[in-house]
């Protein structure tokens, strides 16, 4: 059991036992705290460690980048966006092109001719009478009714004979019994009795809910029956099926509105009500196709009264319209035209004309070079801090000023960026694109050097760094890749290396300084054991010693007094 400091060690000798127990630690521990403080540092250093390898890392990014054929196939397009937009893909020709917008693709649309007060207008009102009003009996005599229904199996026709003397009971009855009329468990048609202020009459709905099939019924024989719904259809695009749109008596034209849009069968066409603010009746049905183009044109059958807005010219007028270089083309859309210029895709934005350029684009490759040249500056001037000597007995020495093998790094990095590259052309290494070193070991990048060979030489200098697989020339791109993917390799890289070393030395540290604190914790528990007995004989021999004394002054006391 670890003793600690006693409070009460002292009290019988008189003796400053407990300061001077914690004295004799404090000097036995001058050792664990040399370790310690090699441990601190050695942790620090791994800290620098890995800071210089990221940067390392940050290095062979910018070269893998600069290795890689496609970034130098890289294309920018210029162009007035006002009148289009152009994006050219990797590897696009390097060419300009004139470009003339004669129309733009438009959605084909339809407004009702006639307007109306509100959007919660009445659209189709119901009729006085449905058919013709009958009285009781309804028919005085044998009467034929034939009718015919659009249905998902084919037009059907029923034909039955009505007897004399039925009432409109009868009459509904025999309609709803006619095995014409019988389709698996319900009718093609069903037949129920009504009233009107007019009268009893019969009444005939299709069950028919499809709204791709025309389920409208038209009476060709007996009684002259009036149509009961408003009934129209309309297509998007040619050769698509119709869709078919029943509005019932009384509907308004927000339901009519709502009956087109949520209809699941909707071919890409989208009803509203837009207030036109002209007149007493500004609110009309507008039917806009959902999609540009002739594809999406919209047709729409005569029962319903409507102007077209967009279309109205022809054939080919809701397609975008343009030339290019003089070829005339015509498109569904103004968006996403990539068959025109081959790795090119326009969009087109206004009628007017523009040119098209397409170009290198180097900005990026320039980047990727200035970023290689900054991070060995970063590397240098840290390397050159973190590895420094004192200069006097008030200064420090740098964290890694130990590590030997971390001072070279920013020479044999620079020797690497100096490395030549025979390609045949004018531009052989970095120098040759404005690179210089400075007296302080760091480089400099001109950048007007940089910008004028990237404008004048751009194939030279992709071959610097891409090199020629042909003619077996390993790039720089690969060269400066390969050489710091070495350089940062997770056992062997330099970095690493020492990163490792320091480790293994943090481990060995921090077992040892647990087995010295140990043993030094039980020195002091048996030493601390040894200071109480010590005390305590002490203080037992000062008892003593008291009482003797006191003894002696007594007798002297006596003795004087006789």
């Amino acid at each position: 059991m670890a003793l600690g400091s006693i409070s009460s060690l002292g009290v019988g000798s008189g003796f400053e036992l407990q300061q001077m127990l914690d004295d004799l630690r404090a000097a036995d521990e001058t050792s664990i705290n040399i370790k310690k403080a090699k441990q601190t540092r050695l942790t620090e250093q791994v800290v620098e460690f890995n800071s210089l390898n990221a940067k390392i890392l940050t290095m062979k990014s910018s070269a893998l980048s600069l290795s890689l054929e496609s970034n130098f196939m890289e294309r920018s397009a210029s162009v007035d966006e006002e009148v289009a937009l152009v994006k050219a893909n990797s590897g696009a020709a390097i060419s300009s092109y004139s470009l003339a917008i004669d129309r733009l693709a438009s959605k084909s649309s339809f407004q009702a001719t006639t307007g109306v007060a509100s959007s919660g207008a009445v659209m189709y009102a119901e009729p006085t009478t449905t058919l013709t009003t009958f009285t009781e009996p309804a028919v005085t005599e044998n009467t034929d009714l034939s009718f015919t229904i659009e249905h998902e199996t084919g037009q059907q026709t029923i034909s039955l004979t009505i007897a004399a003397n039925s009432s409109i009971e009868d009459i509904v009855d025999a309609i709803n019994a006619d095995l014409e009329n019988i389709y698996g468990e319900t009718t093609y048609v069903t037949a129920t009795a009504a009233t009107s202020e007019n009268g009893s009459y019969v009444k005939l709905s299709s069950t028919e809910h499809d709204s791709t099939v025309n389920h409208q019924i038209l009476v060709t024989e007996g009684p002259a029956f009036i149509t009961p719904e408003l009934s129209f259809s309309y297509q998007v695009g040619a050769g698509t099926d119709p869709v078919y749109v029943t509005v019932p008596p009384g509907a308004t034209y927000t339901n009519a509105v709502s009956l087109i849009n949520d209809d699941v069968n909707n071919s890409g066409m989208t009803a509203a009500m837009i207030n036109s603010g002209i007149g007493d009746n500004p609110w009309h049905l507008t039917f806009t196709a959902d999609s540009t183009g002739e594809k999406s044109r919209i047709s729409i059958s005569a029962n319903l009264s409507m102007d077209e807005i967009q279309g109205a010219d022809g054939a080919g007028s809701l397609n975008a319209a343009f030339s290019i270089d003089g070829y005339d083309y015509q498109r569904e859309s103004n968006k996403g035209i990539d068959d025109v210029i081959e790795g090119v895709s326009l969009t087109l934005k206004k009628i007017d004309s523009t040119q098209i350029s397409i170009s290198t684009s180097s900005e990026t490759m320039k980047e990727k070079i200035i970023n290689l040249i900054d991070t060995y500056n970063e590397l240098n001037k840290d390397i050159d801090v973190k590895t420094s000597n004192a200069a006097d007995e008030q200064s420090e020495n740098g964290i890694l000023s130990n590590v030997y093998s971390i001072k070279s790094i920013d020479a044999t990095l620079f020797d690497l960026l100096g490395t030549t590259i025979d390609t045949g052309t004018s531009i052989t290494s970095l120098a040759d694109l404005g690179m210089e070193k400075n007296r302080d070991g760091s480089i400099t990048l001109d950048q007007s050097i940089l910008d004028e060979i990237f404008a004048s030489s751009f194939d030279d200098v992709a071959a610097l760094f891409i090199g020629d697989s042909d003619k077996e020339i390993k790039g720089l791109g690969d060269t400066l890749n390969e050489k710091l993917r070495s350089m940062t390799n997770s056992t062997t890289g330099v970095v690493n290396a020492e990163k490792g070393n320091a480790q293994e030395k943090i481990d060995n540290l921090t077992d040892s300084i647990e087995i010295a604190t140990l043993r030094l914790d039980k020195k002091y528990e048996q030493m601390a054991r040894q200071f109480i007995e010590l005390d305590t004989f002490i203080g037992k021999m000062n008892s003593q010693m008291n009482y003797l004394a006191s003894m002696f002054d007594s007798f002297n006391n006596a003795n004087s007094k006789d």
